[in-house]
């Protein structure tokens, strides 16, 4: 049984995969499989996959018709094997001592969960950290975890952690929305009893034209960004990790998000299906616990759509 099982996702990106691989099959932690899932690809990405698989043992390589990286998330975390799961996409790749650094402290502290951050990768070579990359590291608890998640204070996005197999049973990520790590990851980490934190930007996204990061789907992607940040204010509200005390604090973050994005999503309604789907989400501002504290734009928001849009 490996140590790390780590899910990739391939749809399309037969350009890319080969660094992809190459920076997973030379990471310093050895004792590790690789979960190619090709989803849907028209490009030669399937083959290469078994390509790679014929050179490296620790290669396996599933095929699923759905063309979307939940779902393949989803259908390498049955068949994975590993002590802890990690997820990589396959256009980005990673540091060489990323999954060593991880599980070690993992194993050290019996974490379910450690999380770094990552860096943006663009075409002139120029890179960007947004998240602290000093490389300190700390053990906190799975509150703790969950509060800097929500408070957007750590990375939220799945490729960037580690996870304790166990904490994935009976977890599927949602398949065909945008924002699918916004809305779920902080479920994930409330699994945890202990989990740690890695200052260091071992992941690489690379920054493409057409990407699904870059993909500007408008009306969608704007519904599916406030759709996630209710996914995390529905979560504050009713999840027992959290006091009623500190329900509020918790949820300052994503309710601003909420806010600012549903006033994006009123703008963006062009079509009458569109402006009845938009009041809807108007009409759950109600999640928002009547003690957070708000930036004053965001009030602003509020009392707008309170005043003239519901």
């Amino acid at each position: 049984m490996p140590k790390v099982s780590i899910i990739v996702p391939v749809h399309n990106t037969e350009k890319y995969l080969q660094a992809c691989v190459d920076s997973l099959t030379s990471q310093t932690l050895s004792d590790i499989e690789v979960v190619l899932v090709e989803n849907c690809s028209t490009d030669n990405s399937l083959a290469m996959c078994h390509t790679l698989a014929e050179k490296d043992s620790r290669i396996k390589v599933i095929s699923i018709p759905v063309g979307h990286p939940s779902a393949a998330r989803n259908a390498g975390i049955k068949v994975a094997e590993g002590d802890y799961v990690g997820f990589v996409d396959s256009d980005d790749f990673v540091d060489k001592e990323m999954y060593g650094d991880m599980y070690n402290l993992a194993a050290e502290h019996d974490l379910g969960v450690v999380a770094c951050t990552f860096r943006m990768e663009y075409d002139d070579g120029t890179t960007r950290c947004a998240l602290p990359n000093d490389g300190s590291v700390r053990i906190v608890s799975g509150k703790e975890i969950v509060l800097l998640n929500l408070h957007e204070k750590i990375s939220r996005v799945i490729p960037t952690m580690l996870i304790k197999r166990e904490l994935l049973n009976d977890f599927e990520f949602p398949s065909g929305v945008y924002f699918e790590d916004r809305a779920t990851t902080h479920l994930l980490m409330s699994r945890a009893e202990r989990a740690g934190v890695i200052n260091k930007a071992y992941y690489g996204y690379f920054s493409r034209k057409g990407s699904r990061m870059h993909n500007n789907d408008n009306f969608k992607r704007m519904r599916d960004f406030v759709w996630a940040n209710s996914c995390r204010l529905e979560f504050v509200n009713t999840t027992p990790i959290f006091t009623d005390e500190e329900r509020a604090y918790a949820a300052e973050r994503c309710a601003e998000q909420y806010l600012r994005k549903l006033r994006h999503l009123l703008r963006l309604a062009s079509t009458a299906e569109e402006r009845e789907e938009a009041l809807s989400w108007c009409r759950k501002m109600e999640l928002i616990p009547n003690a957070v504290r708000l930036p004053l734009r965001a009030r602003a928001i509020r009392w707008y759509i309170r005043m003239f849009v519901i």
